[in-house]
């Protein structure tokens, strides 16, 4: 189930909620839901669908909670349980004094500041999103920023986090932004994630 609206309703309450508890909230033999969040850019949503929709296809029940201001702060209270973001951007946060930049080192510096109760997938090398205007950097003097999911430690198997670090191994620069121009003239975003799960297999 998904949706690009902003969930402020009490069925999105319930929804999220059900994310963390141990009872299924539609009977014992549901599992959770698990809540995935975006704020409200076009790449923010598209990659929250589309780690969802991958939840999905191995049997997580999911939803995608949009328009978040503090997502970060969301996770960290566990109204959400997993979070699509840069991880440049995080080492930023968390340790901005850090001297990794190359795709790798900065992979190894984010999980080392992660706090307590989270982790992260693999980080999708093939999104090199630092500034597009800027020269070309192949010695990274601007910091490495790839995609990657945080969530909350646990709730995840193997099979689970497996098909997650496949979207990591898949997704391009380039399927970023031919997604989101199709979101940006009209294409609904849980629509352009299906189609980019489609096309690679996932």
């Amino acid at each position: 189930m998904h949706s690009v609206a902003v969930r402020r309703t009490a069925a999105a309450i319930l929804a999220v909620t059900c994310a963390f508890s141990t009872l299924s909230c539609a009977s014992d033999e549901a599992g959770p839901v698990i809540a995935v969040g975006a704020d409200s850019s076009a790449e923010s949503v598209l990659l929250a669908e589309i780690y969802s929709q991958a939840l999905d296809r191995v049997g997580v029940d999911s939803t995608v909670v949009t328009g978040l201001t503090t997502p970060l702060a969301d996770l960290d209270a566990a109204r959400i349980a997993v979070l699509p973001a840069r991880n440049g951007a995080l080492l930023d946060r968390w340790n901005p004094t850090s001297p990794a930049r190359k795709p790798g080192e900065v992979a190894a510096a984010v999980n080392a500041a992660l706090p307590p109760g989270l982790s992260v997938t693999d980080a999708a090398e093939g999104t090199d999103l630092r500034p597009r205007d800027a020269l070309p950097d192949p010695d990274y003097t601007l910091r490495a920023q790839n995609i990657l999911a945080l969530y909350r430690t646990g709730i995840f198997d193997r099979q689970q986090l497996k098909k997650l670090n496949y979207v990591a191994g898949e997704l391009t620069t380039e399927d970023l932004i031919e997604s989101i121009n199709k979101i940006e003239t009209g294409t609904h975003p849980a629509d352009a994630a299906r189609s980019w799960l489609d096309a690679h297999g996932l």
